[in-house]
């Protein structure tokens, strides 16, 4: 039986293909669903993290010990990064950093299954923020339309207790199904806002549409103990 992390990364390993580098993706180039201000972003945390706690390369062990941040960005491992390690990214390295950055920092593990799922995909695919609020607010409408005991949590954004509480109460009356199947329609009202805003994103919203259709059509696999 595969681990929960598998069971999600297998969907949305599908939508994140190979190299691309479209004019009106803000991303920049990607590839495997990794993209270039991604990995530029996370390494100029990492670099400030280092400078915050006065930590010097030449003295430091993680590098040594395989757990520099820095340098696990550094795909192609010559020194920097930049789009060669976008071009480097391997489907294994993708799936490793988007566990690391996604499903553990989330801490989607501790969610119900449909909706570990869900926020996962999400983030990969808006950012975490985003993907935690509409988890939130989905949460909400279905607690208060379904739960005889129900008190709202802060649509923050943010992975807190509160949160993984209302989860697991909407679980233990079979309702996390449902709350995630409203967090998908969140995501499309998102997705159809935002080419409404920005025409540029138009190319992308078919593509979103039927990622979510799809995601929804998995999520009934799961249902149905598919997995």
């Amino acid at each position: 039986m595969r681990d929960a992390f598998s069971v999600a990364h297998a969907f949305t390993a599908r939508w994140e293909g190979g190299l691309s580098d479209h004019p009106a993706d803000p991303g920049g180039l990607t590839n495997h669903g990794v993209s270039l201000r991604f990995v530029q972003e996370l390494a100029r945390e990492a670099r400030e993290e280092c400078l915050r706690l006065a930590r010097h390369c030449g003295s430091c062990p993680r590098p040594a010990a395989g757990t520099c941040a820095w340098q696990s960005l550094d795909l192609d491992m010559d020194g920097d990064v930049d789009a060669d390690d976008i071009r480097a990214c391997t489907k294994a390295q993708a799936a490793a950093l988007f566990r690391r950055e996604f499903w553990d920092k989330l801490g989607c593990q501790r969610l119900p299954l449909p909706l570990g799922v869900t926020l996962y995909d999400g983030a990969v695919n808006m950012g975490p923020g985003r993907a935690v609020r509409q988890l939130q607010r989905a949460m909400n409408q279905v607690g208060e339309a379904e739960l005889d005991l129900w008190s709202p949590i802060a649509e923050d954004g943010l992975m807190g207790p509160k949160t993984r509480e209302l989860a697991e109460a909407l679980a233990g009356v079979d309702l996390a199904f449902r709350a995630a199947r409203q967090a998908l329609r969140q995501r499309e009202a998102f997705y159809r806002d935002l080419a409404a805003r920005r025409p540029s994103m138009k190319a992308f919203l078919q593509g979103w549409r039927n990622r979510v259709a799809a995601l929804a059509d998995y999520l009934g696999e799961l249902e149905r103990g598919a997995f």
